[in-house]
């Protein structure tokens, strides 16, 4: 009678263990899954685009940078990308053609980034 009841004692404790394990790996899926859908979803962007117009002042074409100064008379830096497009009176057009362009009007469409600066998405000379 006492070595059934030790081999009962015994499988209840090994049982008890195996569920105990079951269940934290349970746990730990549970866990993973949000983190996993999270990364699937596309994130949204940091900042909102904004949009200002005013003159041309600067373009360092070498620097990547055009300086419009605004309505205001508070010149505003934007640095120029890859994936920045530019128009002038409607035409396609480089960063080097803005260079002939200082004193006119323009409207920059921009994404205001803390670090990096004011990243210019279209530059649209009139």
């Amino acid at each position: 009678m006492k070595k059934t009841m030790v081999s009962l004692l015994v499988l209840l404790t090994l049982a008890l263990f195996g569920i105990s394990t079951a269940l934290a790996q349970e746990a730990e899926k549970g866990k993973e899954a949000p983190a996993k859908e999270e990364a699937a979803k596309p994130k949204a962007a940091a900042v909102k685009a904004e949009t200002i117009s005013g003159t041309i002042t600067t373009v360092a074409a070498d620097k990547k940078l055009v300086i419009v100064t605004g309505s205001s008379g508070i010149p505003f830096n934007f640095k120029v990308t890859g994936a920045t497009r530019i128009k002038i009176g409607g035409q396609k057009a480089k960063l080097a053609d803005l260079s002939g362009q200082t004193g006119k009007s323009a409207s920059v469409k921009f994404l205001p980034e803390k670090k990096a600066g004011n990243i210019a998405q279209t530059i649209e000379v009139q």
